[in-house]
């Protein structure tokens, strides 16, 4: 869900063109002083595909202090992270250098408990979208926020506070703002670092004496933890370490494989939802290599990798750009996979016992995946999801704007489109049909 040639919630130029996707990476080597959470940073400008992202890197992750910092982006994905750290129970924060503005902004609100830093900028203004050479500001992004918010309990005071100042502008959240709309957070001073910063979310007021004493447990525990997590933090390099040797091996020839195979692998692995032995998996790559003679698998950035406290497991989660080509029959597959990797202990290194991935298909595929989706729920028959905008997607898209009066180009797939039929709803392909 989201919106227009695109509705996105972000300053103007960041709306010009497609900007690189969010960094998500977790850090579970530093905890907070009391709950133990791992820390999750998202940064930079939230783009399609960046909720799943999120979701695969969080996945199996305790609630954590989710770090936010960057400009906005695209709405949809930025509300459906939104949801899903509330879901989790992660905390929102805000530090002193960071800027979390638009859609960043939203996220922050989610936070079963928020923090702010004095220096840290939180801004809010209403959804844009792009329809061909201009930006304009859309009822159909401003509902979706609106039921957002809701949806967290906030009341309509915050719903107005967030979506108020015009897209060309900010408004700047204060400590004035904030208490006159009814939006909690617990306030940082500068200087505090960032553990503390996390942890202030859920600090209650207590005496000078008390504090005094719960500063002197949180500074023992704290080293107790620094200690107790280099174990980990020594998990994590190894780990990086053995996944650059994972993809030399998925770039080696069946003969290499075979002697590299047990350095690799488990004896037994789940391997793209098939429990298999190492045997078997050496045959499946080979028959694999016979139908791409010319395959290459790399990395694309550096994966997030999260450890167990002793060390003893690892799952690793990135992406990486696959390039294959049979000169013998023409055909030809390239793109970028979505990858999750599981690895165990095993004497002084590391060995695969689950692998999995999945495409990461492109912006436009992705987006016309989402609206044939809603389509067909509002039962308009858009034909098959497969992310492909033909005719007879057109055509139910055509159909239902028809019968509620309802305009949008549907010669593409736009994210106006996608917010219509997501807030209007319906049955039998007309909106708002019960």
């Amino acid at each position: 869900m989201r919106l227009p040639g695109f509705v996105t919630l972000a300053f103007l130029t960041a709306m010009v063109t497609f900007a690189h996707a969010a960094e998500i990476r977790v850090d579970q080597s530093a905890t907070d002083a009391k709950g133990e959470r791992p820390r999750v940073f998202v940064t930079g400008e939230i783009e399609l595909g960046d909720a799943a992202r999120f979701r695969s890197a969080t996945y199996g992750l305790p609630p954590a202090i989710i770090y936010l910092d960057g400009p906005g982006g695209k709405l949809i994905d930025a509300l459906t992270i939104g949801d899903r750290l509330r879901e989790r129970g992660d905390f929102t924060a805000v530090a002193s250098n960071a800027h979390c503005t638009s859609a960043c902004a939203l996220i922050w609100v989610a936070g079963v408990e928020r923090s702010w830093q004095d220096g840290g900028a939180i801004g809010f203004h209403a959804a844009a979208a792009r329809q061909g050479d201009e930006v304009r500001m859309t009822a159909s992004g401003n509902a979706i926020v609106g039921a957002y918010l809701t949806r967290l309990g906030y009341p309509l005071s915050v719903v107005v506070m967030a979506t108020e100042a015009d897209h060309t502008s900010m408004s700047y959240l204060t400590a004035d703002l904030a208490a006159r709309s009814g939006l909690g957070y617990r306030r940082v001073p500068r200087g505090t670092d960032e553990i503390a910063v996390a942890s202030a979310a859920r600090t209650a007021h207590r005496s000078a004496e008390g504090q005094t004493g719960s500063l002197r447990h949180r500074m023992a525990r704290q080293r107790t933890e620094s200690r107790r997590s280099e174990p980990r933090g020594e998990a994590v390099r190894q780990a990086r370490q053995f996944i650059d040797f994972y993809f030399a091996s998925a770039n080696a020839s069946p003969e290499a494989l075979r002697t590299l195979a047990g350095r690799v692998y488990a004896d037994e692995v789940d391997s793209f939802g098939d429990r298999v032995s190492r045997a078997e998996l050496i045959r499946r790559r080979a028959a694999y290599a016979e139908r791409w003679p010319d395959y290459a698998l790399r990395k694309a950035g550096q994966p997030a990798i999260t450890c167990t406290t002793a060390g003893e497991a690892c799952t690793v989660v990135g992406e990486a750009d696959v390039d294959a080509a049979n000169p013998a029959t023409g055909a030809t597959l390239k793109g970028t996979l979505q990858y999750t990797v599981k690895l165990a202990r095993e004497g002084a290194g590391y060995r695969v016992f689950h692998e999995e991935s999945a495409v990461v298909a492109s912006r436009e595929t992705a987006l016309t995946r989402q609206i044939q989706a809603a389509l067909s729920a509002a039962g308009c028959a858009p034909g098959p999801i497969d992310g492909l905008w033909g005719r007879r997607t057109q055509s139910a898209l055509s159909r239902y704007m028809t019968a509620g009066g309802l305009v949008v180009d549907t010669a593409r797939p736009s994210y106006d489109a996608l917010a219509l039929i997501v807030v209007a709803g319906g049955r039998g392909c007309r909106p708002g049909q019960a």
